[in-house]
């Protein structure tokens, strides 16, 4: 099941969305986007005339220089223990906030209503600005960088578990409270049994978030193999550059195909044998010993920086309101990078997912086979390495962040479009077919009413993913509110990050707020 959404079955075109007035909804989309591309100046004509820089940068990176291959094993390594031990950590720390912010298991809204709000304070704050105050707090290494993914990932799980916990079986629980059992025991034996394979699944599913945001946190001071592109990059040496990114997109690749097999049995109830899954778990623990000897997780440190970080908090707590005009400024920036990355990112997409569709579309098997693997291969690349090689080309500024987000989105976009192509009902189709319709007008009248509000839901999902993008990577020269943290950051001026963070947390909720709202009403019609 995507994470995205909890739809089990593709809808037709809901009644409130026929009914808009679309002349209006044009002329109104079309000044919103009038307004979003002016904000960040965005001129396809330009992109035209110096996107043969970004070729000629590419040539300039190949043939890629591995001789170093021997010293970048060990930052790899470091990367995919980072994002071990961020993983565990988060489950820990989630773990709590999932029991307790689900109503069939707390019925107090003393308790419910401020473990939801915590959540999705969490959830607001984006991965990169994280590992920036946990750099600041704990210093340079990959330590911050799992503290930094800890919080990345608790704020993920809690908030995707506890949705599928609002919907388990609620008489398992009735029938506990029944015998007398208390909190504790309903928990353990009708809580945690129904939501353990979500939970698992969200586990893995923020992992390999973890492996791709571990890649470039060493850009920020975090450690991993981040670090050494960033070291290629400032000594302008390209042909490491490209073999470092070769690296980064070959283990995420394999991570995502590796645990993608594993959440799709989850998914799909596979049972596994007793001896697997005690295998399984000895795997896991040796993962998270090696990570946590590696890199040299030291208590006495851990809580250390804990104090550190509680005082980088206390100096954001007096926020610099002589910035507030222009985090507000920056802020809007953001929201106009996301919206035009996003709509061009969807433009893209939808002919991707028709055609790595195995089904209903007419394309060749084989074909379709090829063009699956096109969104699987874009996703690989982190959109902070795009937005580095777009800002090489282009120079800094807003169109970089745009370019980034609108191609790393297509990987995601493209992937979901496809599944949602696969399963339309074929009833309809069938049915056009029998009255002798062309092509065109089974796609108009059988295929398209049923794929289009999946579609719109998943276009406003991932909308709300690259707003929370776009507010960092201003990190690297992209534009938008991040430029003015790192700018706060060189500084030491916490108040000035204290008012970004006033800024972003309400935007943000607002947007998922009503992202929610019209993605329920999409699919529910």
């Amino acid at each position: 099941m995507a994470p995205w959404t909890e739809i089990s079955q593709p809808r037709q075109l809901p009644t409130w969305l026929k009914s808009f007035s679309w002349p209006f909804t044009i002329v109104a989309l079309l000044l919103l986007y009038a307004w979003a591309m002016a904000g960040v100046e965005f001129n396809p004509l330009l992109i035209f005339q110096y996107g043969g820089k970004f070729f000629e940068l590419m040539g300039r990176m190949w043939p890629p220089d591995f001789s170093p291959l021997p010293h970048y094993w060990r930052p790899l390594f470091q990367t995919l223990q980072m994002a071990i031990l961020g993983t565990f950590f988060g489950t820990l720390m989630a773990l709590p906030l999932v029991v307790f912010g689900s109503q069939l298991v707390v019925r107090s809204a003393w308790v419910y209503w401020p473990v939801r709000l915590l959540m999705n304070v969490l959830r607001t704050i984006p991965d990169l600005l994280y590992a920036v105050l946990f750099v600041v707090a704990m210093g340079f290494g990959p330590i911050a960088g799992v503290g930094a993914l800890s919080f990345f990932a608790c704020a993920i799980i809690a908030k995707l578990t506890s949705e599928s916990a609002d919907n388990i079986n609620p008489k398992p629980i009735e029938a506990i409270e029944a015998t007398g059992a208390n909190k504790l025991q309903v928990i353990r034996y009708a809580v945690i049994p129904q939501i353990l394979p979500a939970f698992l699944d969200h586990t893995l599913y923020v992992f390999e978030l973890n492996v791709r945001i571990a890649t470039v946190m060493g850009y920020v001071g975090a450690g991993g193999i981040g670090a050494q592109l960033t070291t290629a990059l400032e000594w302008r040496n390209y042909p490491q550059v490209m073999a470092i990114v070769l690296m980064i997109f070959a283990t995420v690749l394999l991570i995502d195909l590796i645990a993608n097999r594993i959440r799709d049995a989850l998914v799909h109830g596979v049972i596994f044998p007793r001896a697997l899954r005690w295998l399984g778990l000895g795997v896991v623990a040796g993962l998270i010993l090696w990570s946590a000897s590696s890199l040299e997780v030291n208590l006495d440190r851990l809580i250390a920086g804990v104090g550190y970080f509680n005082n980088l908090v206390g100096a954001m707590r007096d926020p610099n309101f002589e910035y507030f005009e222009l985090a507000v400024q920056r802020m809007i920036q953001s929201l106009q990078i996301a919206l035009v990355g996003t709509t061009i990112s969807f433009l893209l997409s939808v002919p991707v997912g028709f055609l790595a569709a195995r089904s209903h579309t007419g394309v060749p098997i084989p074909l379709a086979l090829v063009f699956k693997q096109v969104p699987n291969t874009i996703r690989a690349f982190p959109e902070l390495i795009l937005a580095i090689f777009f800002i090489a080309t282009f120079g800094p500024g807003a169109l970089p962040g745009v370019l980034a987000i609108a191609i790393h989105s297509i990987g995601m976009l493209g992937k979901f479009n496809a599944e949602i192509v696969e399963k339309i009902r074929k009833e309809p189709v069938e049915a056009i077919q029998a009255t002798g319709a062309s092509r065109l007008q089974v796609f108009r009248y059988a295929i398209l009413p049923q794929v289009l509000p999946e579609f719109l839901a998943l276009f406003i999902y991932r909308l709300e993913i690259n707003v929370r993008a776009a507010s960092v990577l201003g990190i690297v020269g992209a534009g938008g509110i991040g430029s003015l943290i790192v700018e706060a950051q060189g500084l030491r001026d916490w108040g000035i990050v204290g008012v970004c963070l006033m800024v972003i947390i309400p935007v943000v909720m607002v947007i998922d707020f009503f992202s929610a709202r019209v993605r329920k009403r999409l699919i529910e019609g």
